[in-house]
């Protein structure tokens, strides 16, 4: 399935679990426009697939992704204020997709993640670290603003004054210092990174994708609409869900005192749920 890709590699496992790598290590993973493309490949599978129910995004090599190509913003008519306003637009038009993704999004990040770079890994649900990661806001370090939803994802995930010091100084900050600020899942070995994201996708894909994907859309709107609106889109959802055969089937189970469809609780360090 990696073989129409150019800059990453994309695979879906038994388990419905996808792993897209960016596949630049000589690059640093940097988003250059065959890479942009990639994404869209990916996810025009993965929305068009009903069988994906969690996806892992991860980089090969030492960083996750070192983000902008750099080389290329000194092509002056890249640079140009239509040309550069017309490529940013166009990145939103798949970053908005990737954030929306109707199923749980893991970034496994090992090594450097970097403005672009930084940007993806906050679009996922679950951030997993390694114990050498490091992310930056580095725009302002070539005299750059924020750009891909950093400005809409970082004041969410870390509060507005702690943005604000990151997206000032474009310090970076170590895998224990994100965790601190909240914004990591864990923190693992370098080995025991990806099997650590496989279990938790694993685990996650064993849910109703139609109740977490709407879940997502949902929760993602929280701290822009008012009580009235989640109430109305919690209740619509809500309306739905109670058709789907992945809520009939649980029920039915619980009501006959069967191993239930999905309780986490239950599930053992694979992502196997015990009694099966």
């Amino acid at each position: 399935m990696s073989d129409a890709y150019t800059d990453a590699t994309f695979n879906i496992g038994d388990n419905g679990v996808a792993l897209f790598t960016m596949n630049r290590p000589d690059l640093l993973n940097a988003l250059t426009d065959e890479m942009a493309a990639d994404y869209v490949r990916m996810l025009d599978t993965v929305q068009s697939n009903d069988a994906v129910k969690a996806l892992i995004i991860t980089g090969s090599g030492r960083a996750f992704s070192a983000g902008g190509n750099v080389k290329a913003m000194g092509d002056p008519e890249r640079s140009k204020p239509v040309n550069a306003r017309c490529r940013i637009l166009q990145i939103h038009g798949w970053l908005e997709r990737l954030h929306n993704l109707d199923c749980p999004v893991i970034a496994a990040v090992d090594g450097m993640a970097f403005g672009g770079g930084f940007a993806l890994a906050l679009q996922a649900d679950f951030i997993l670290a390694s114990e050498r990661a490091k992310f930056s806001s580095v725009f302002g370090r070539i005299g750059l603003v924020p750009d891909m939803a950093v400005f809409y994802a970082l004041p969410r995930a870390i509060g507005m004054q702690k943005a604000k010091e990151l997206m000032f100084t474009s310090r970076s900050i170590t895998a224990r210092e994100a965790d601190d600020m909240d914004l990591l899942f864990g923190i693992y070995g370098q080995e025991d990174l990806l099997p650590a994201a496989h279990v938790l996708a694993g685990r996650l894909a064993q849910g109703s994708k139609h109740a977490i994907g709407i879940t997502k859309k949902i929760v993602n709107r929280s701290f822009q609409s008012d009580y009235a609106t989640l109430a109305e889109m919690e209740a619509d959802a809500q309306a739905i869900m109670l058709t789907t055969d992945f809520h009939q089937e649980a029920v039915r189970r619980f009501q006959d005192k069967e191993t239930p469809l999905y309780n986490w609780d239950a599930m053992d360090g694979t992502g196997r749920r015990t009694g099966d």
